[in-house]
């Protein structure tokens, strides 16, 4: 796959990553390289998986997701640094380095719109 951009969605009070992809052999991939790129190639396209994931919940009885970041998806470089980041987390985590509760991800994005 090819990292175009990712979302910051906040679930239970901790950022939910949403990584936005296209598979590589796609026969759009040449066209779509990052973020803008998806808004140009698929008009709404966007807009469509930020209310997907707003709503999805909501037909279990739960309230409308939140996101951070002011709602904006981040682009293919921001992406792989949060993959990049969560992965050694992961890592340090599976090699007992660091306890689950204490992990400090940079990227962490508050309601606030900070990241």
């Amino acid at each position: 796959v090819k990292v175009l951009g990712v979302l910051a969605m906040i679930d239970d009070e901790e950022t939910d990553w949403k990584l936005v992809c296209i598979d590589a052999e796609d026969p759009w991939a040449d066209e779509v390289n990052d973020i803008d790129d998806v808004d140009r190639v698929f008009p709404g396209m966007l807009y469509t998986i930020r209310e997907w994931f707003r709503l999805y919940k909501v037909p279990d009885g739960k309230p409308e997701n939140q996101f951070a970041l002011d709602e904006r998806f981040m682009n293919a470089a921001y992406a792989m640094d949060v993959i990049y980041e969560t992965h050694a987390s992961w890592a340090a985590l599976m090699k007992g380095e660091i306890e689950p509760k204490k992990l400090d991800l940079k990227h962490r994005a508050s309601m606030l719109g900070t990241g």
